[in-house]
Parts: C-alpha cells; structure tokens; sequence
C-alpha cells in the first residue's frame, strides 16, 4: 500500500476479529513506532506489548472508563456530544471491540513542560506510524486516550513507576471498514500563498 493511500483510507476501529495476530506482524507495527522521528534522536517512547490473560485482565481496568464519561464529554465543543454514542462507548469498553493486542505507549514523567511537550510530539510520530502500518497490514487500531482516565491502575498493573501513559491501543484484524468521517479543511490558515 502506497504512503499515500494508507494515510487517506486509514480509519479508527473499534470492532475487531477475535484472530490472533502472529508476533511478526505486531513487530512491524513496533518497528514503524520506533522509526519515527524524534528531538536529538530522543525515542522517548516505550511499547508495552500485551495479549492473553494479561490482556483479559487489563481490559478489567480498562473498561472502567465509562465511568467518566460525562468528565471526558465535557471536554470537546457541546456539538461534539451528539455524535458520540454513550452505548456504542460502552460496548466498546466491556472487551475493547475484542481486540486480541494492545499496545501501551507510555515515556518518561518529566516535570518541565517544555520536554515533556516535546516527548508527547515525538510518542504521537510514532503512534501515526504504528497505525498507519497497522492499517497496510490489514490491521485496525483506535487510540484510546479515555483510558487515561484509568491511568493510575493500568501503570500499577505493569508496575510501572517512571513513566507516564501516553495511549492505549488496541490493535487487531478488523471485522469491518469503518466510513469516513467528515474532515474540517477550514482549520487552515495560509500566510504569503
């Protein structure tokens, strides 16, 4: 699949095929991570790689989410909320659409801002190349950043101390292609064109 092609029918997945996914296929879709660019070649970012009972027992953390749902919707423009379906949302979270991997991206806490701005530019290059080569390969991915709202529990699940939880993403063969959403091409302003 060209670069092209993949950016422009990449879709967010949220029903997946309870097929497993070899361990070289999610390999690819870590090494596409770890080609990302980042500041000094910093490769801020840590994959966390997760299926089987451990998944199942993470999913239990997970799906608690729902629970802050009218916290999460109150952060995006009032008409955002009719489009999101509070079912559909919950559904979704009692197995996270039976995707079999998720991948936890996670880097290091940093308290000041400006690095810690610039790690979250560099994980979010690497989450773009995993889901664009998740997306090539026939794979689905949603990057389920509700599940920060469960943070603490999910980094103490993997006992996980100095670092701070960047995405959740679940990751499998999917059962369907979602449409297209509408894109917004008035968010761009063009200077000296």
């Amino acid at each position: 699949m060209l670069l092209d092609d993949a950016i422009n029918s990449r879709r967010t997945v949220r029903s997946f095929l309870s097929k497993p996914v070899p361990k070289e296929i999610i390999e690819k879709v870590i090494n596409a991570g770890i080609a990302a660019p980042s500041p000094l070649n910093s490769q801020p970012w840590h994959f966390i790689v997760v299926t089987g009972k451990e998944r199942d027992e993470l999913v239990k953390i997970i799906r608690k989410f729902p629970a802050y749902l009218a916290d999460i919707l109150a952060l995006y423009p009032k008409e955002l909320v009719p489009l999101i379906s509070e079912e559909k949302i919950t559904e979704f979270a009692k197995d996270l659409g039976g995707a079999p991997v998720i991948i936890f991206v996670t880097m290091p806490k940093k308290t000041d801002k400006y690095a810690h701005k610039v790690d979250l530019i560099a994980c979010s290059g690497a989450i773009q190349n995993m889901q664009l080569e998740a997306w090539s390969l026939g794979l689905g991915t949603v990057c389920l950043t509700s599940a920060l709202w469960v943070e603490s529990e999910i980094m103490a699940y993997l006992g996980i101390k100095d670092q701070e939880l960047v995405t959740v993403m679940p990751i499998g063969y999917r059962a369907l292609d979602p449409d297209p959403v509408p894109r917004n091409y008035d968010s761009v302003t063009w200077i000296g064109f």
